[in-house]
């Protein structure tokens, strides 16, 4: 019975840590983001390897049971995996590399917690952007990581995964064209866990409209409020398209639309207020980030949000 129980709330821990990242604690939702992430074998095995580590130090270290079993300790190792696990190619050094940067960010997590959260604000995937930004600097000296070129040679890879016949589905799916609106759209929902491609989006989009539909249309007005102002002001539109941080636009609106907010018209309306700031952030942290080679990720959406969240504690009425 103590094993049963032991295995039940691991499974729980890891599934949610799947979950988590859209708020969500919906099993069913959870595995089919796991199946997504093995879209890249390598990053689903990182990214479920961080996971299982995260979690497993979580415990034994003697971090809050509850927490742990909610996913909370567990997300931002999962996208530091998934990140590093698209990034580099496999091998033993990059395994022990991998370790310790899940357990430097989960350390930053419950830093972060305690932290942040004395102002009542959640902790978002901002240890998760310290993570994988420091480990990615650092990793510029390790001389036996390599950097993958999987996403250079994909028909190769899905040819050694399912042979000529997967191939054929690859390419008639990718024969159908999307408006590029939509195609951005799903890149944006699968670039959230490193997955650059239609499919990935598409799923995941399913997902959300099964587990939420007040999220899911959340997900639609922000990335299309996003789209809609920067044809509107003459912006870089590829900044959407551009490592798909279009999904900084996406989160945001789930987060703010209908978690730390009740659902309402004014909810809404603040989604496609705050639009311009994230794009404001984005353009100008690109501007930043660039000299030193990284991406900015999801730091636009940690920023508004944090802050948006913090300034409606001085609300009088």
């Amino acid at each position: 019975m103590f094993t049963k129980k032991i295995i039940r709330n691991s499974t729980k821990s890891i599934l949610n840590s799947y979950s988590q990242i859209f708020f969500s604690d919906s099993w069913g939702f959870a595995f089919l983001l796991l199946v997504v992430t093995f879209f890249d074998f390598h990053a689903g095995i990182s990214g479920l390897f961080a996971v299982c580590i995260s979690n497993g130090l979580a415990y034994l270290i003697g971090f809050n049971r509850y927490n742990i079993k909610c996913g909370y300790y567990g997300f931002n190792s999962l996208l530091v995996g998934l990140g590093l696990g698209i990034y580099y190619n496999p091998n033993f050094e990059f395994f022990i590399v991998l370790f310790f940067a899940i357990l430097l960010t989960l350390l930053l997590t419950v830093m972060f917690e305690g932290v942040i959260g004395k102002y009542g604000l959640p902790f978002l995937s901002i240890p998760f952007l310290f993570g994988i930004w420091l480990v990615m600097l650092a990793a510029r000296q390790f001389k036996t990581l390599e950097i993958s070129d999987r996403d250079i040679y994909t028909v190769n890879e899905i040819y050694t995964y399912g042979g000529i016949k997967l191939v054929a589905l690859y390419e008639k799916f990718y024969e159908i064209n999307f408006h590029e609106s939509i195609e951005i759209y799903f890149k944006s929902l699968g670039a959230i866990f490193f997955q650059y491609n239609v499919l990935a989006g598409i799923l995941i989009a399913v997902g959300i409209l099964f587990y939420s539909r007040i999220a899911f249309v959340l997900s639609v007005v922000g990335f299309y409020s996003a789209y809609s102002y920067y044809h509107l002001i003459g912006a870089n539109i590829t900044e959407l398209s551009y490592s798909y941080i279009g999904f900084n636009y996406i989160l945001t609106a789930i987060a703010i639309g209908g978690i730390f907010i009740v659902p309402s018209k004014y909810s809404f309306l603040w989604v496609i207020l705050l639009t311009p700031l994230i794009s404001i952030i984005i353009t100008s942290s690109i501007a930043v980030f660039s000299i030193f080679q990284l991406s900015v990720l999801s730091l636009p959406f940690n920023i508004v949000v944090l802050l948006f969240l913090y300034i409606l504690k001085f609300r009088k009425t």
